[in-house]
């Protein structure tokens, strides 16, 4: 069984026995149907991290725990420790062994926000399926990846705390640019990556039918009077 097919076992096992049988035939229809057809659209984001950031107010939530995961190692140690990583734990070890970084907040030992950051090619595999998108590795430039946050903890100001260290160490690593995708649809997200600084650049449209895929980008002119596009 390849590792995308043990991965999306494990899920499935996973929602089944903790959100139970609606949940598990909700989702796997979804699956079903993303596995014949997909077509989204992205907007792409860039942050200049040689910028210095800064956070418009504190987390509303302060008793809480940052924790920066870069080894499968630590990711066990800490799951030992009792923290619940929740279903964000299937396939995170393989993430890490490729050099994929992990952001992560706990309130107290729950997972209530989570983060991803590439630096290289073969972490930016583990974590984007669209193939035809590219980070310029080479010239400096990192993958900001994907992020979830518990519904309960969400508008408290967790994501942007993220951000913020995100970008501390990518900085640190020497890193110039970070840039990221995210859904049109997701204007929740889009506020966030514009409040830390991010600048829209461009538009991507992935396609997939069955086996063939196809993304296709664009760029976006800001205009003096509207730098941020993405809010229309």
């Amino acid at each position: 069984m390849s590792s995308y097919l043990r991965q999306k076992y494990k899920r499935g096992r996973y929602i089944l026995q903790k959100e139970g049988l609606f949940a598990f035939f909700v989702k796997g229809v979804r699956f079903l149907r993303r596995c014949v057809f997909i077509h989204e659209r992205f907007y792409k984001y860039e942050f200049l991290l040689n910028e210095p950031m800064k956070l418009e107010s504190a987390p509303k939530i302060q008793d809480f725990v940052f924790e920066i995961v870069t080894t499968s190692q630590r990711l066990k140690d800490l799951a030992a420790q009792g923290c619940d990583f929740g279903i964000n734990v299937i396939g995170a070890e393989e993430k890490l062994n490729k050099g994929a970084l992990m952001f992560c907040i706990f309130i107290g030992k729950e997972l209530a926000c989570v983060h991803w950051a590439a630096a290289n090619q073969e972490a930016i595999n583990t974590l984007i399926n669209k193939t035809c998108y590219k980070t310029d590795f080479s010239n400096n430039e990192a993958y900001l990846g994907w992020s979830e946050t518990n519904p309960q903890y969400r508008r408290s100001g967790l994501s942007m705390y993220v951000i913020s260290e995100k970008v501390r160490l990518l900085t640190a690593m020497g890193k110039t640019t970070g840039k990221c995708l995210v859904a049109r649809n997701n204007v929740a997200s889009r506020k966030v990556i514009i409040k830390c600084g991010g600048r829209i650049y461009g538009e991507g449209r992935y396609l997939k039918i069955l086996w063939w895929k196809s993304w296709k980008e664009k760029p976006i002119v800001r205009e003096a009077s509207s730098p941020q596009l993405a809010e229309r």
